[in-house]
């Protein structure tokens, strides 16, 4: 999940390099529920990949709503970010190539043996 937060900000900063976001506009954008993407987003928020603000008195706030943590990639680790991209999609890429489970050939019935039946 990482790495489709990381894909997800990557994304979007090169399509505007003014993009923020907020927790909820990422989980809904990735189809994750809100519990599960707020750790990311911290973690990268320690590692210095992603930059944080609070909302502003300032800005609109919609009534019975929390202020919100906006978030936007950090302009001097850009080149690290997509680097692991790059390396994830190419290990994501290898991985579809070769098969995860191991097939085991079925076994081989002896001459004599019948195909249903069981001894006991």
């Amino acid at each position: 999940m990482a790495i489709d937060v990381t894909r997800y900000v990557c994304e979007q900063h090169l399509a505007d390099r003014n993009f923020e976001f907020y927790g909820l506009q990422a989980a809904e954008a990735l189809n994750y529920g809100p519990g599960s993407i707020y750790p990311v987003l911290r973690r990268l928020v320690s590692a210095e990949w992603l930059l944080v603000r609070k909302e502003g008195a300032d800005e609109l706030r919609t009534k019975g709503r929390p202020q919100r943590t906006y978030y936007r990639i950090n302009p001097d680790q850009l080149g690290a970010v997509r680097q692991r991209v790059a390396e994830i999609d190419v290990r994501e890429r290898s991985s579809r190539r070769s098969p995860r489970s191991t097939s085991y050939p079925m076994p081989e019935l002896n001459s004599g043996d019948e195909v249903g039946r069981v001894e006991g």
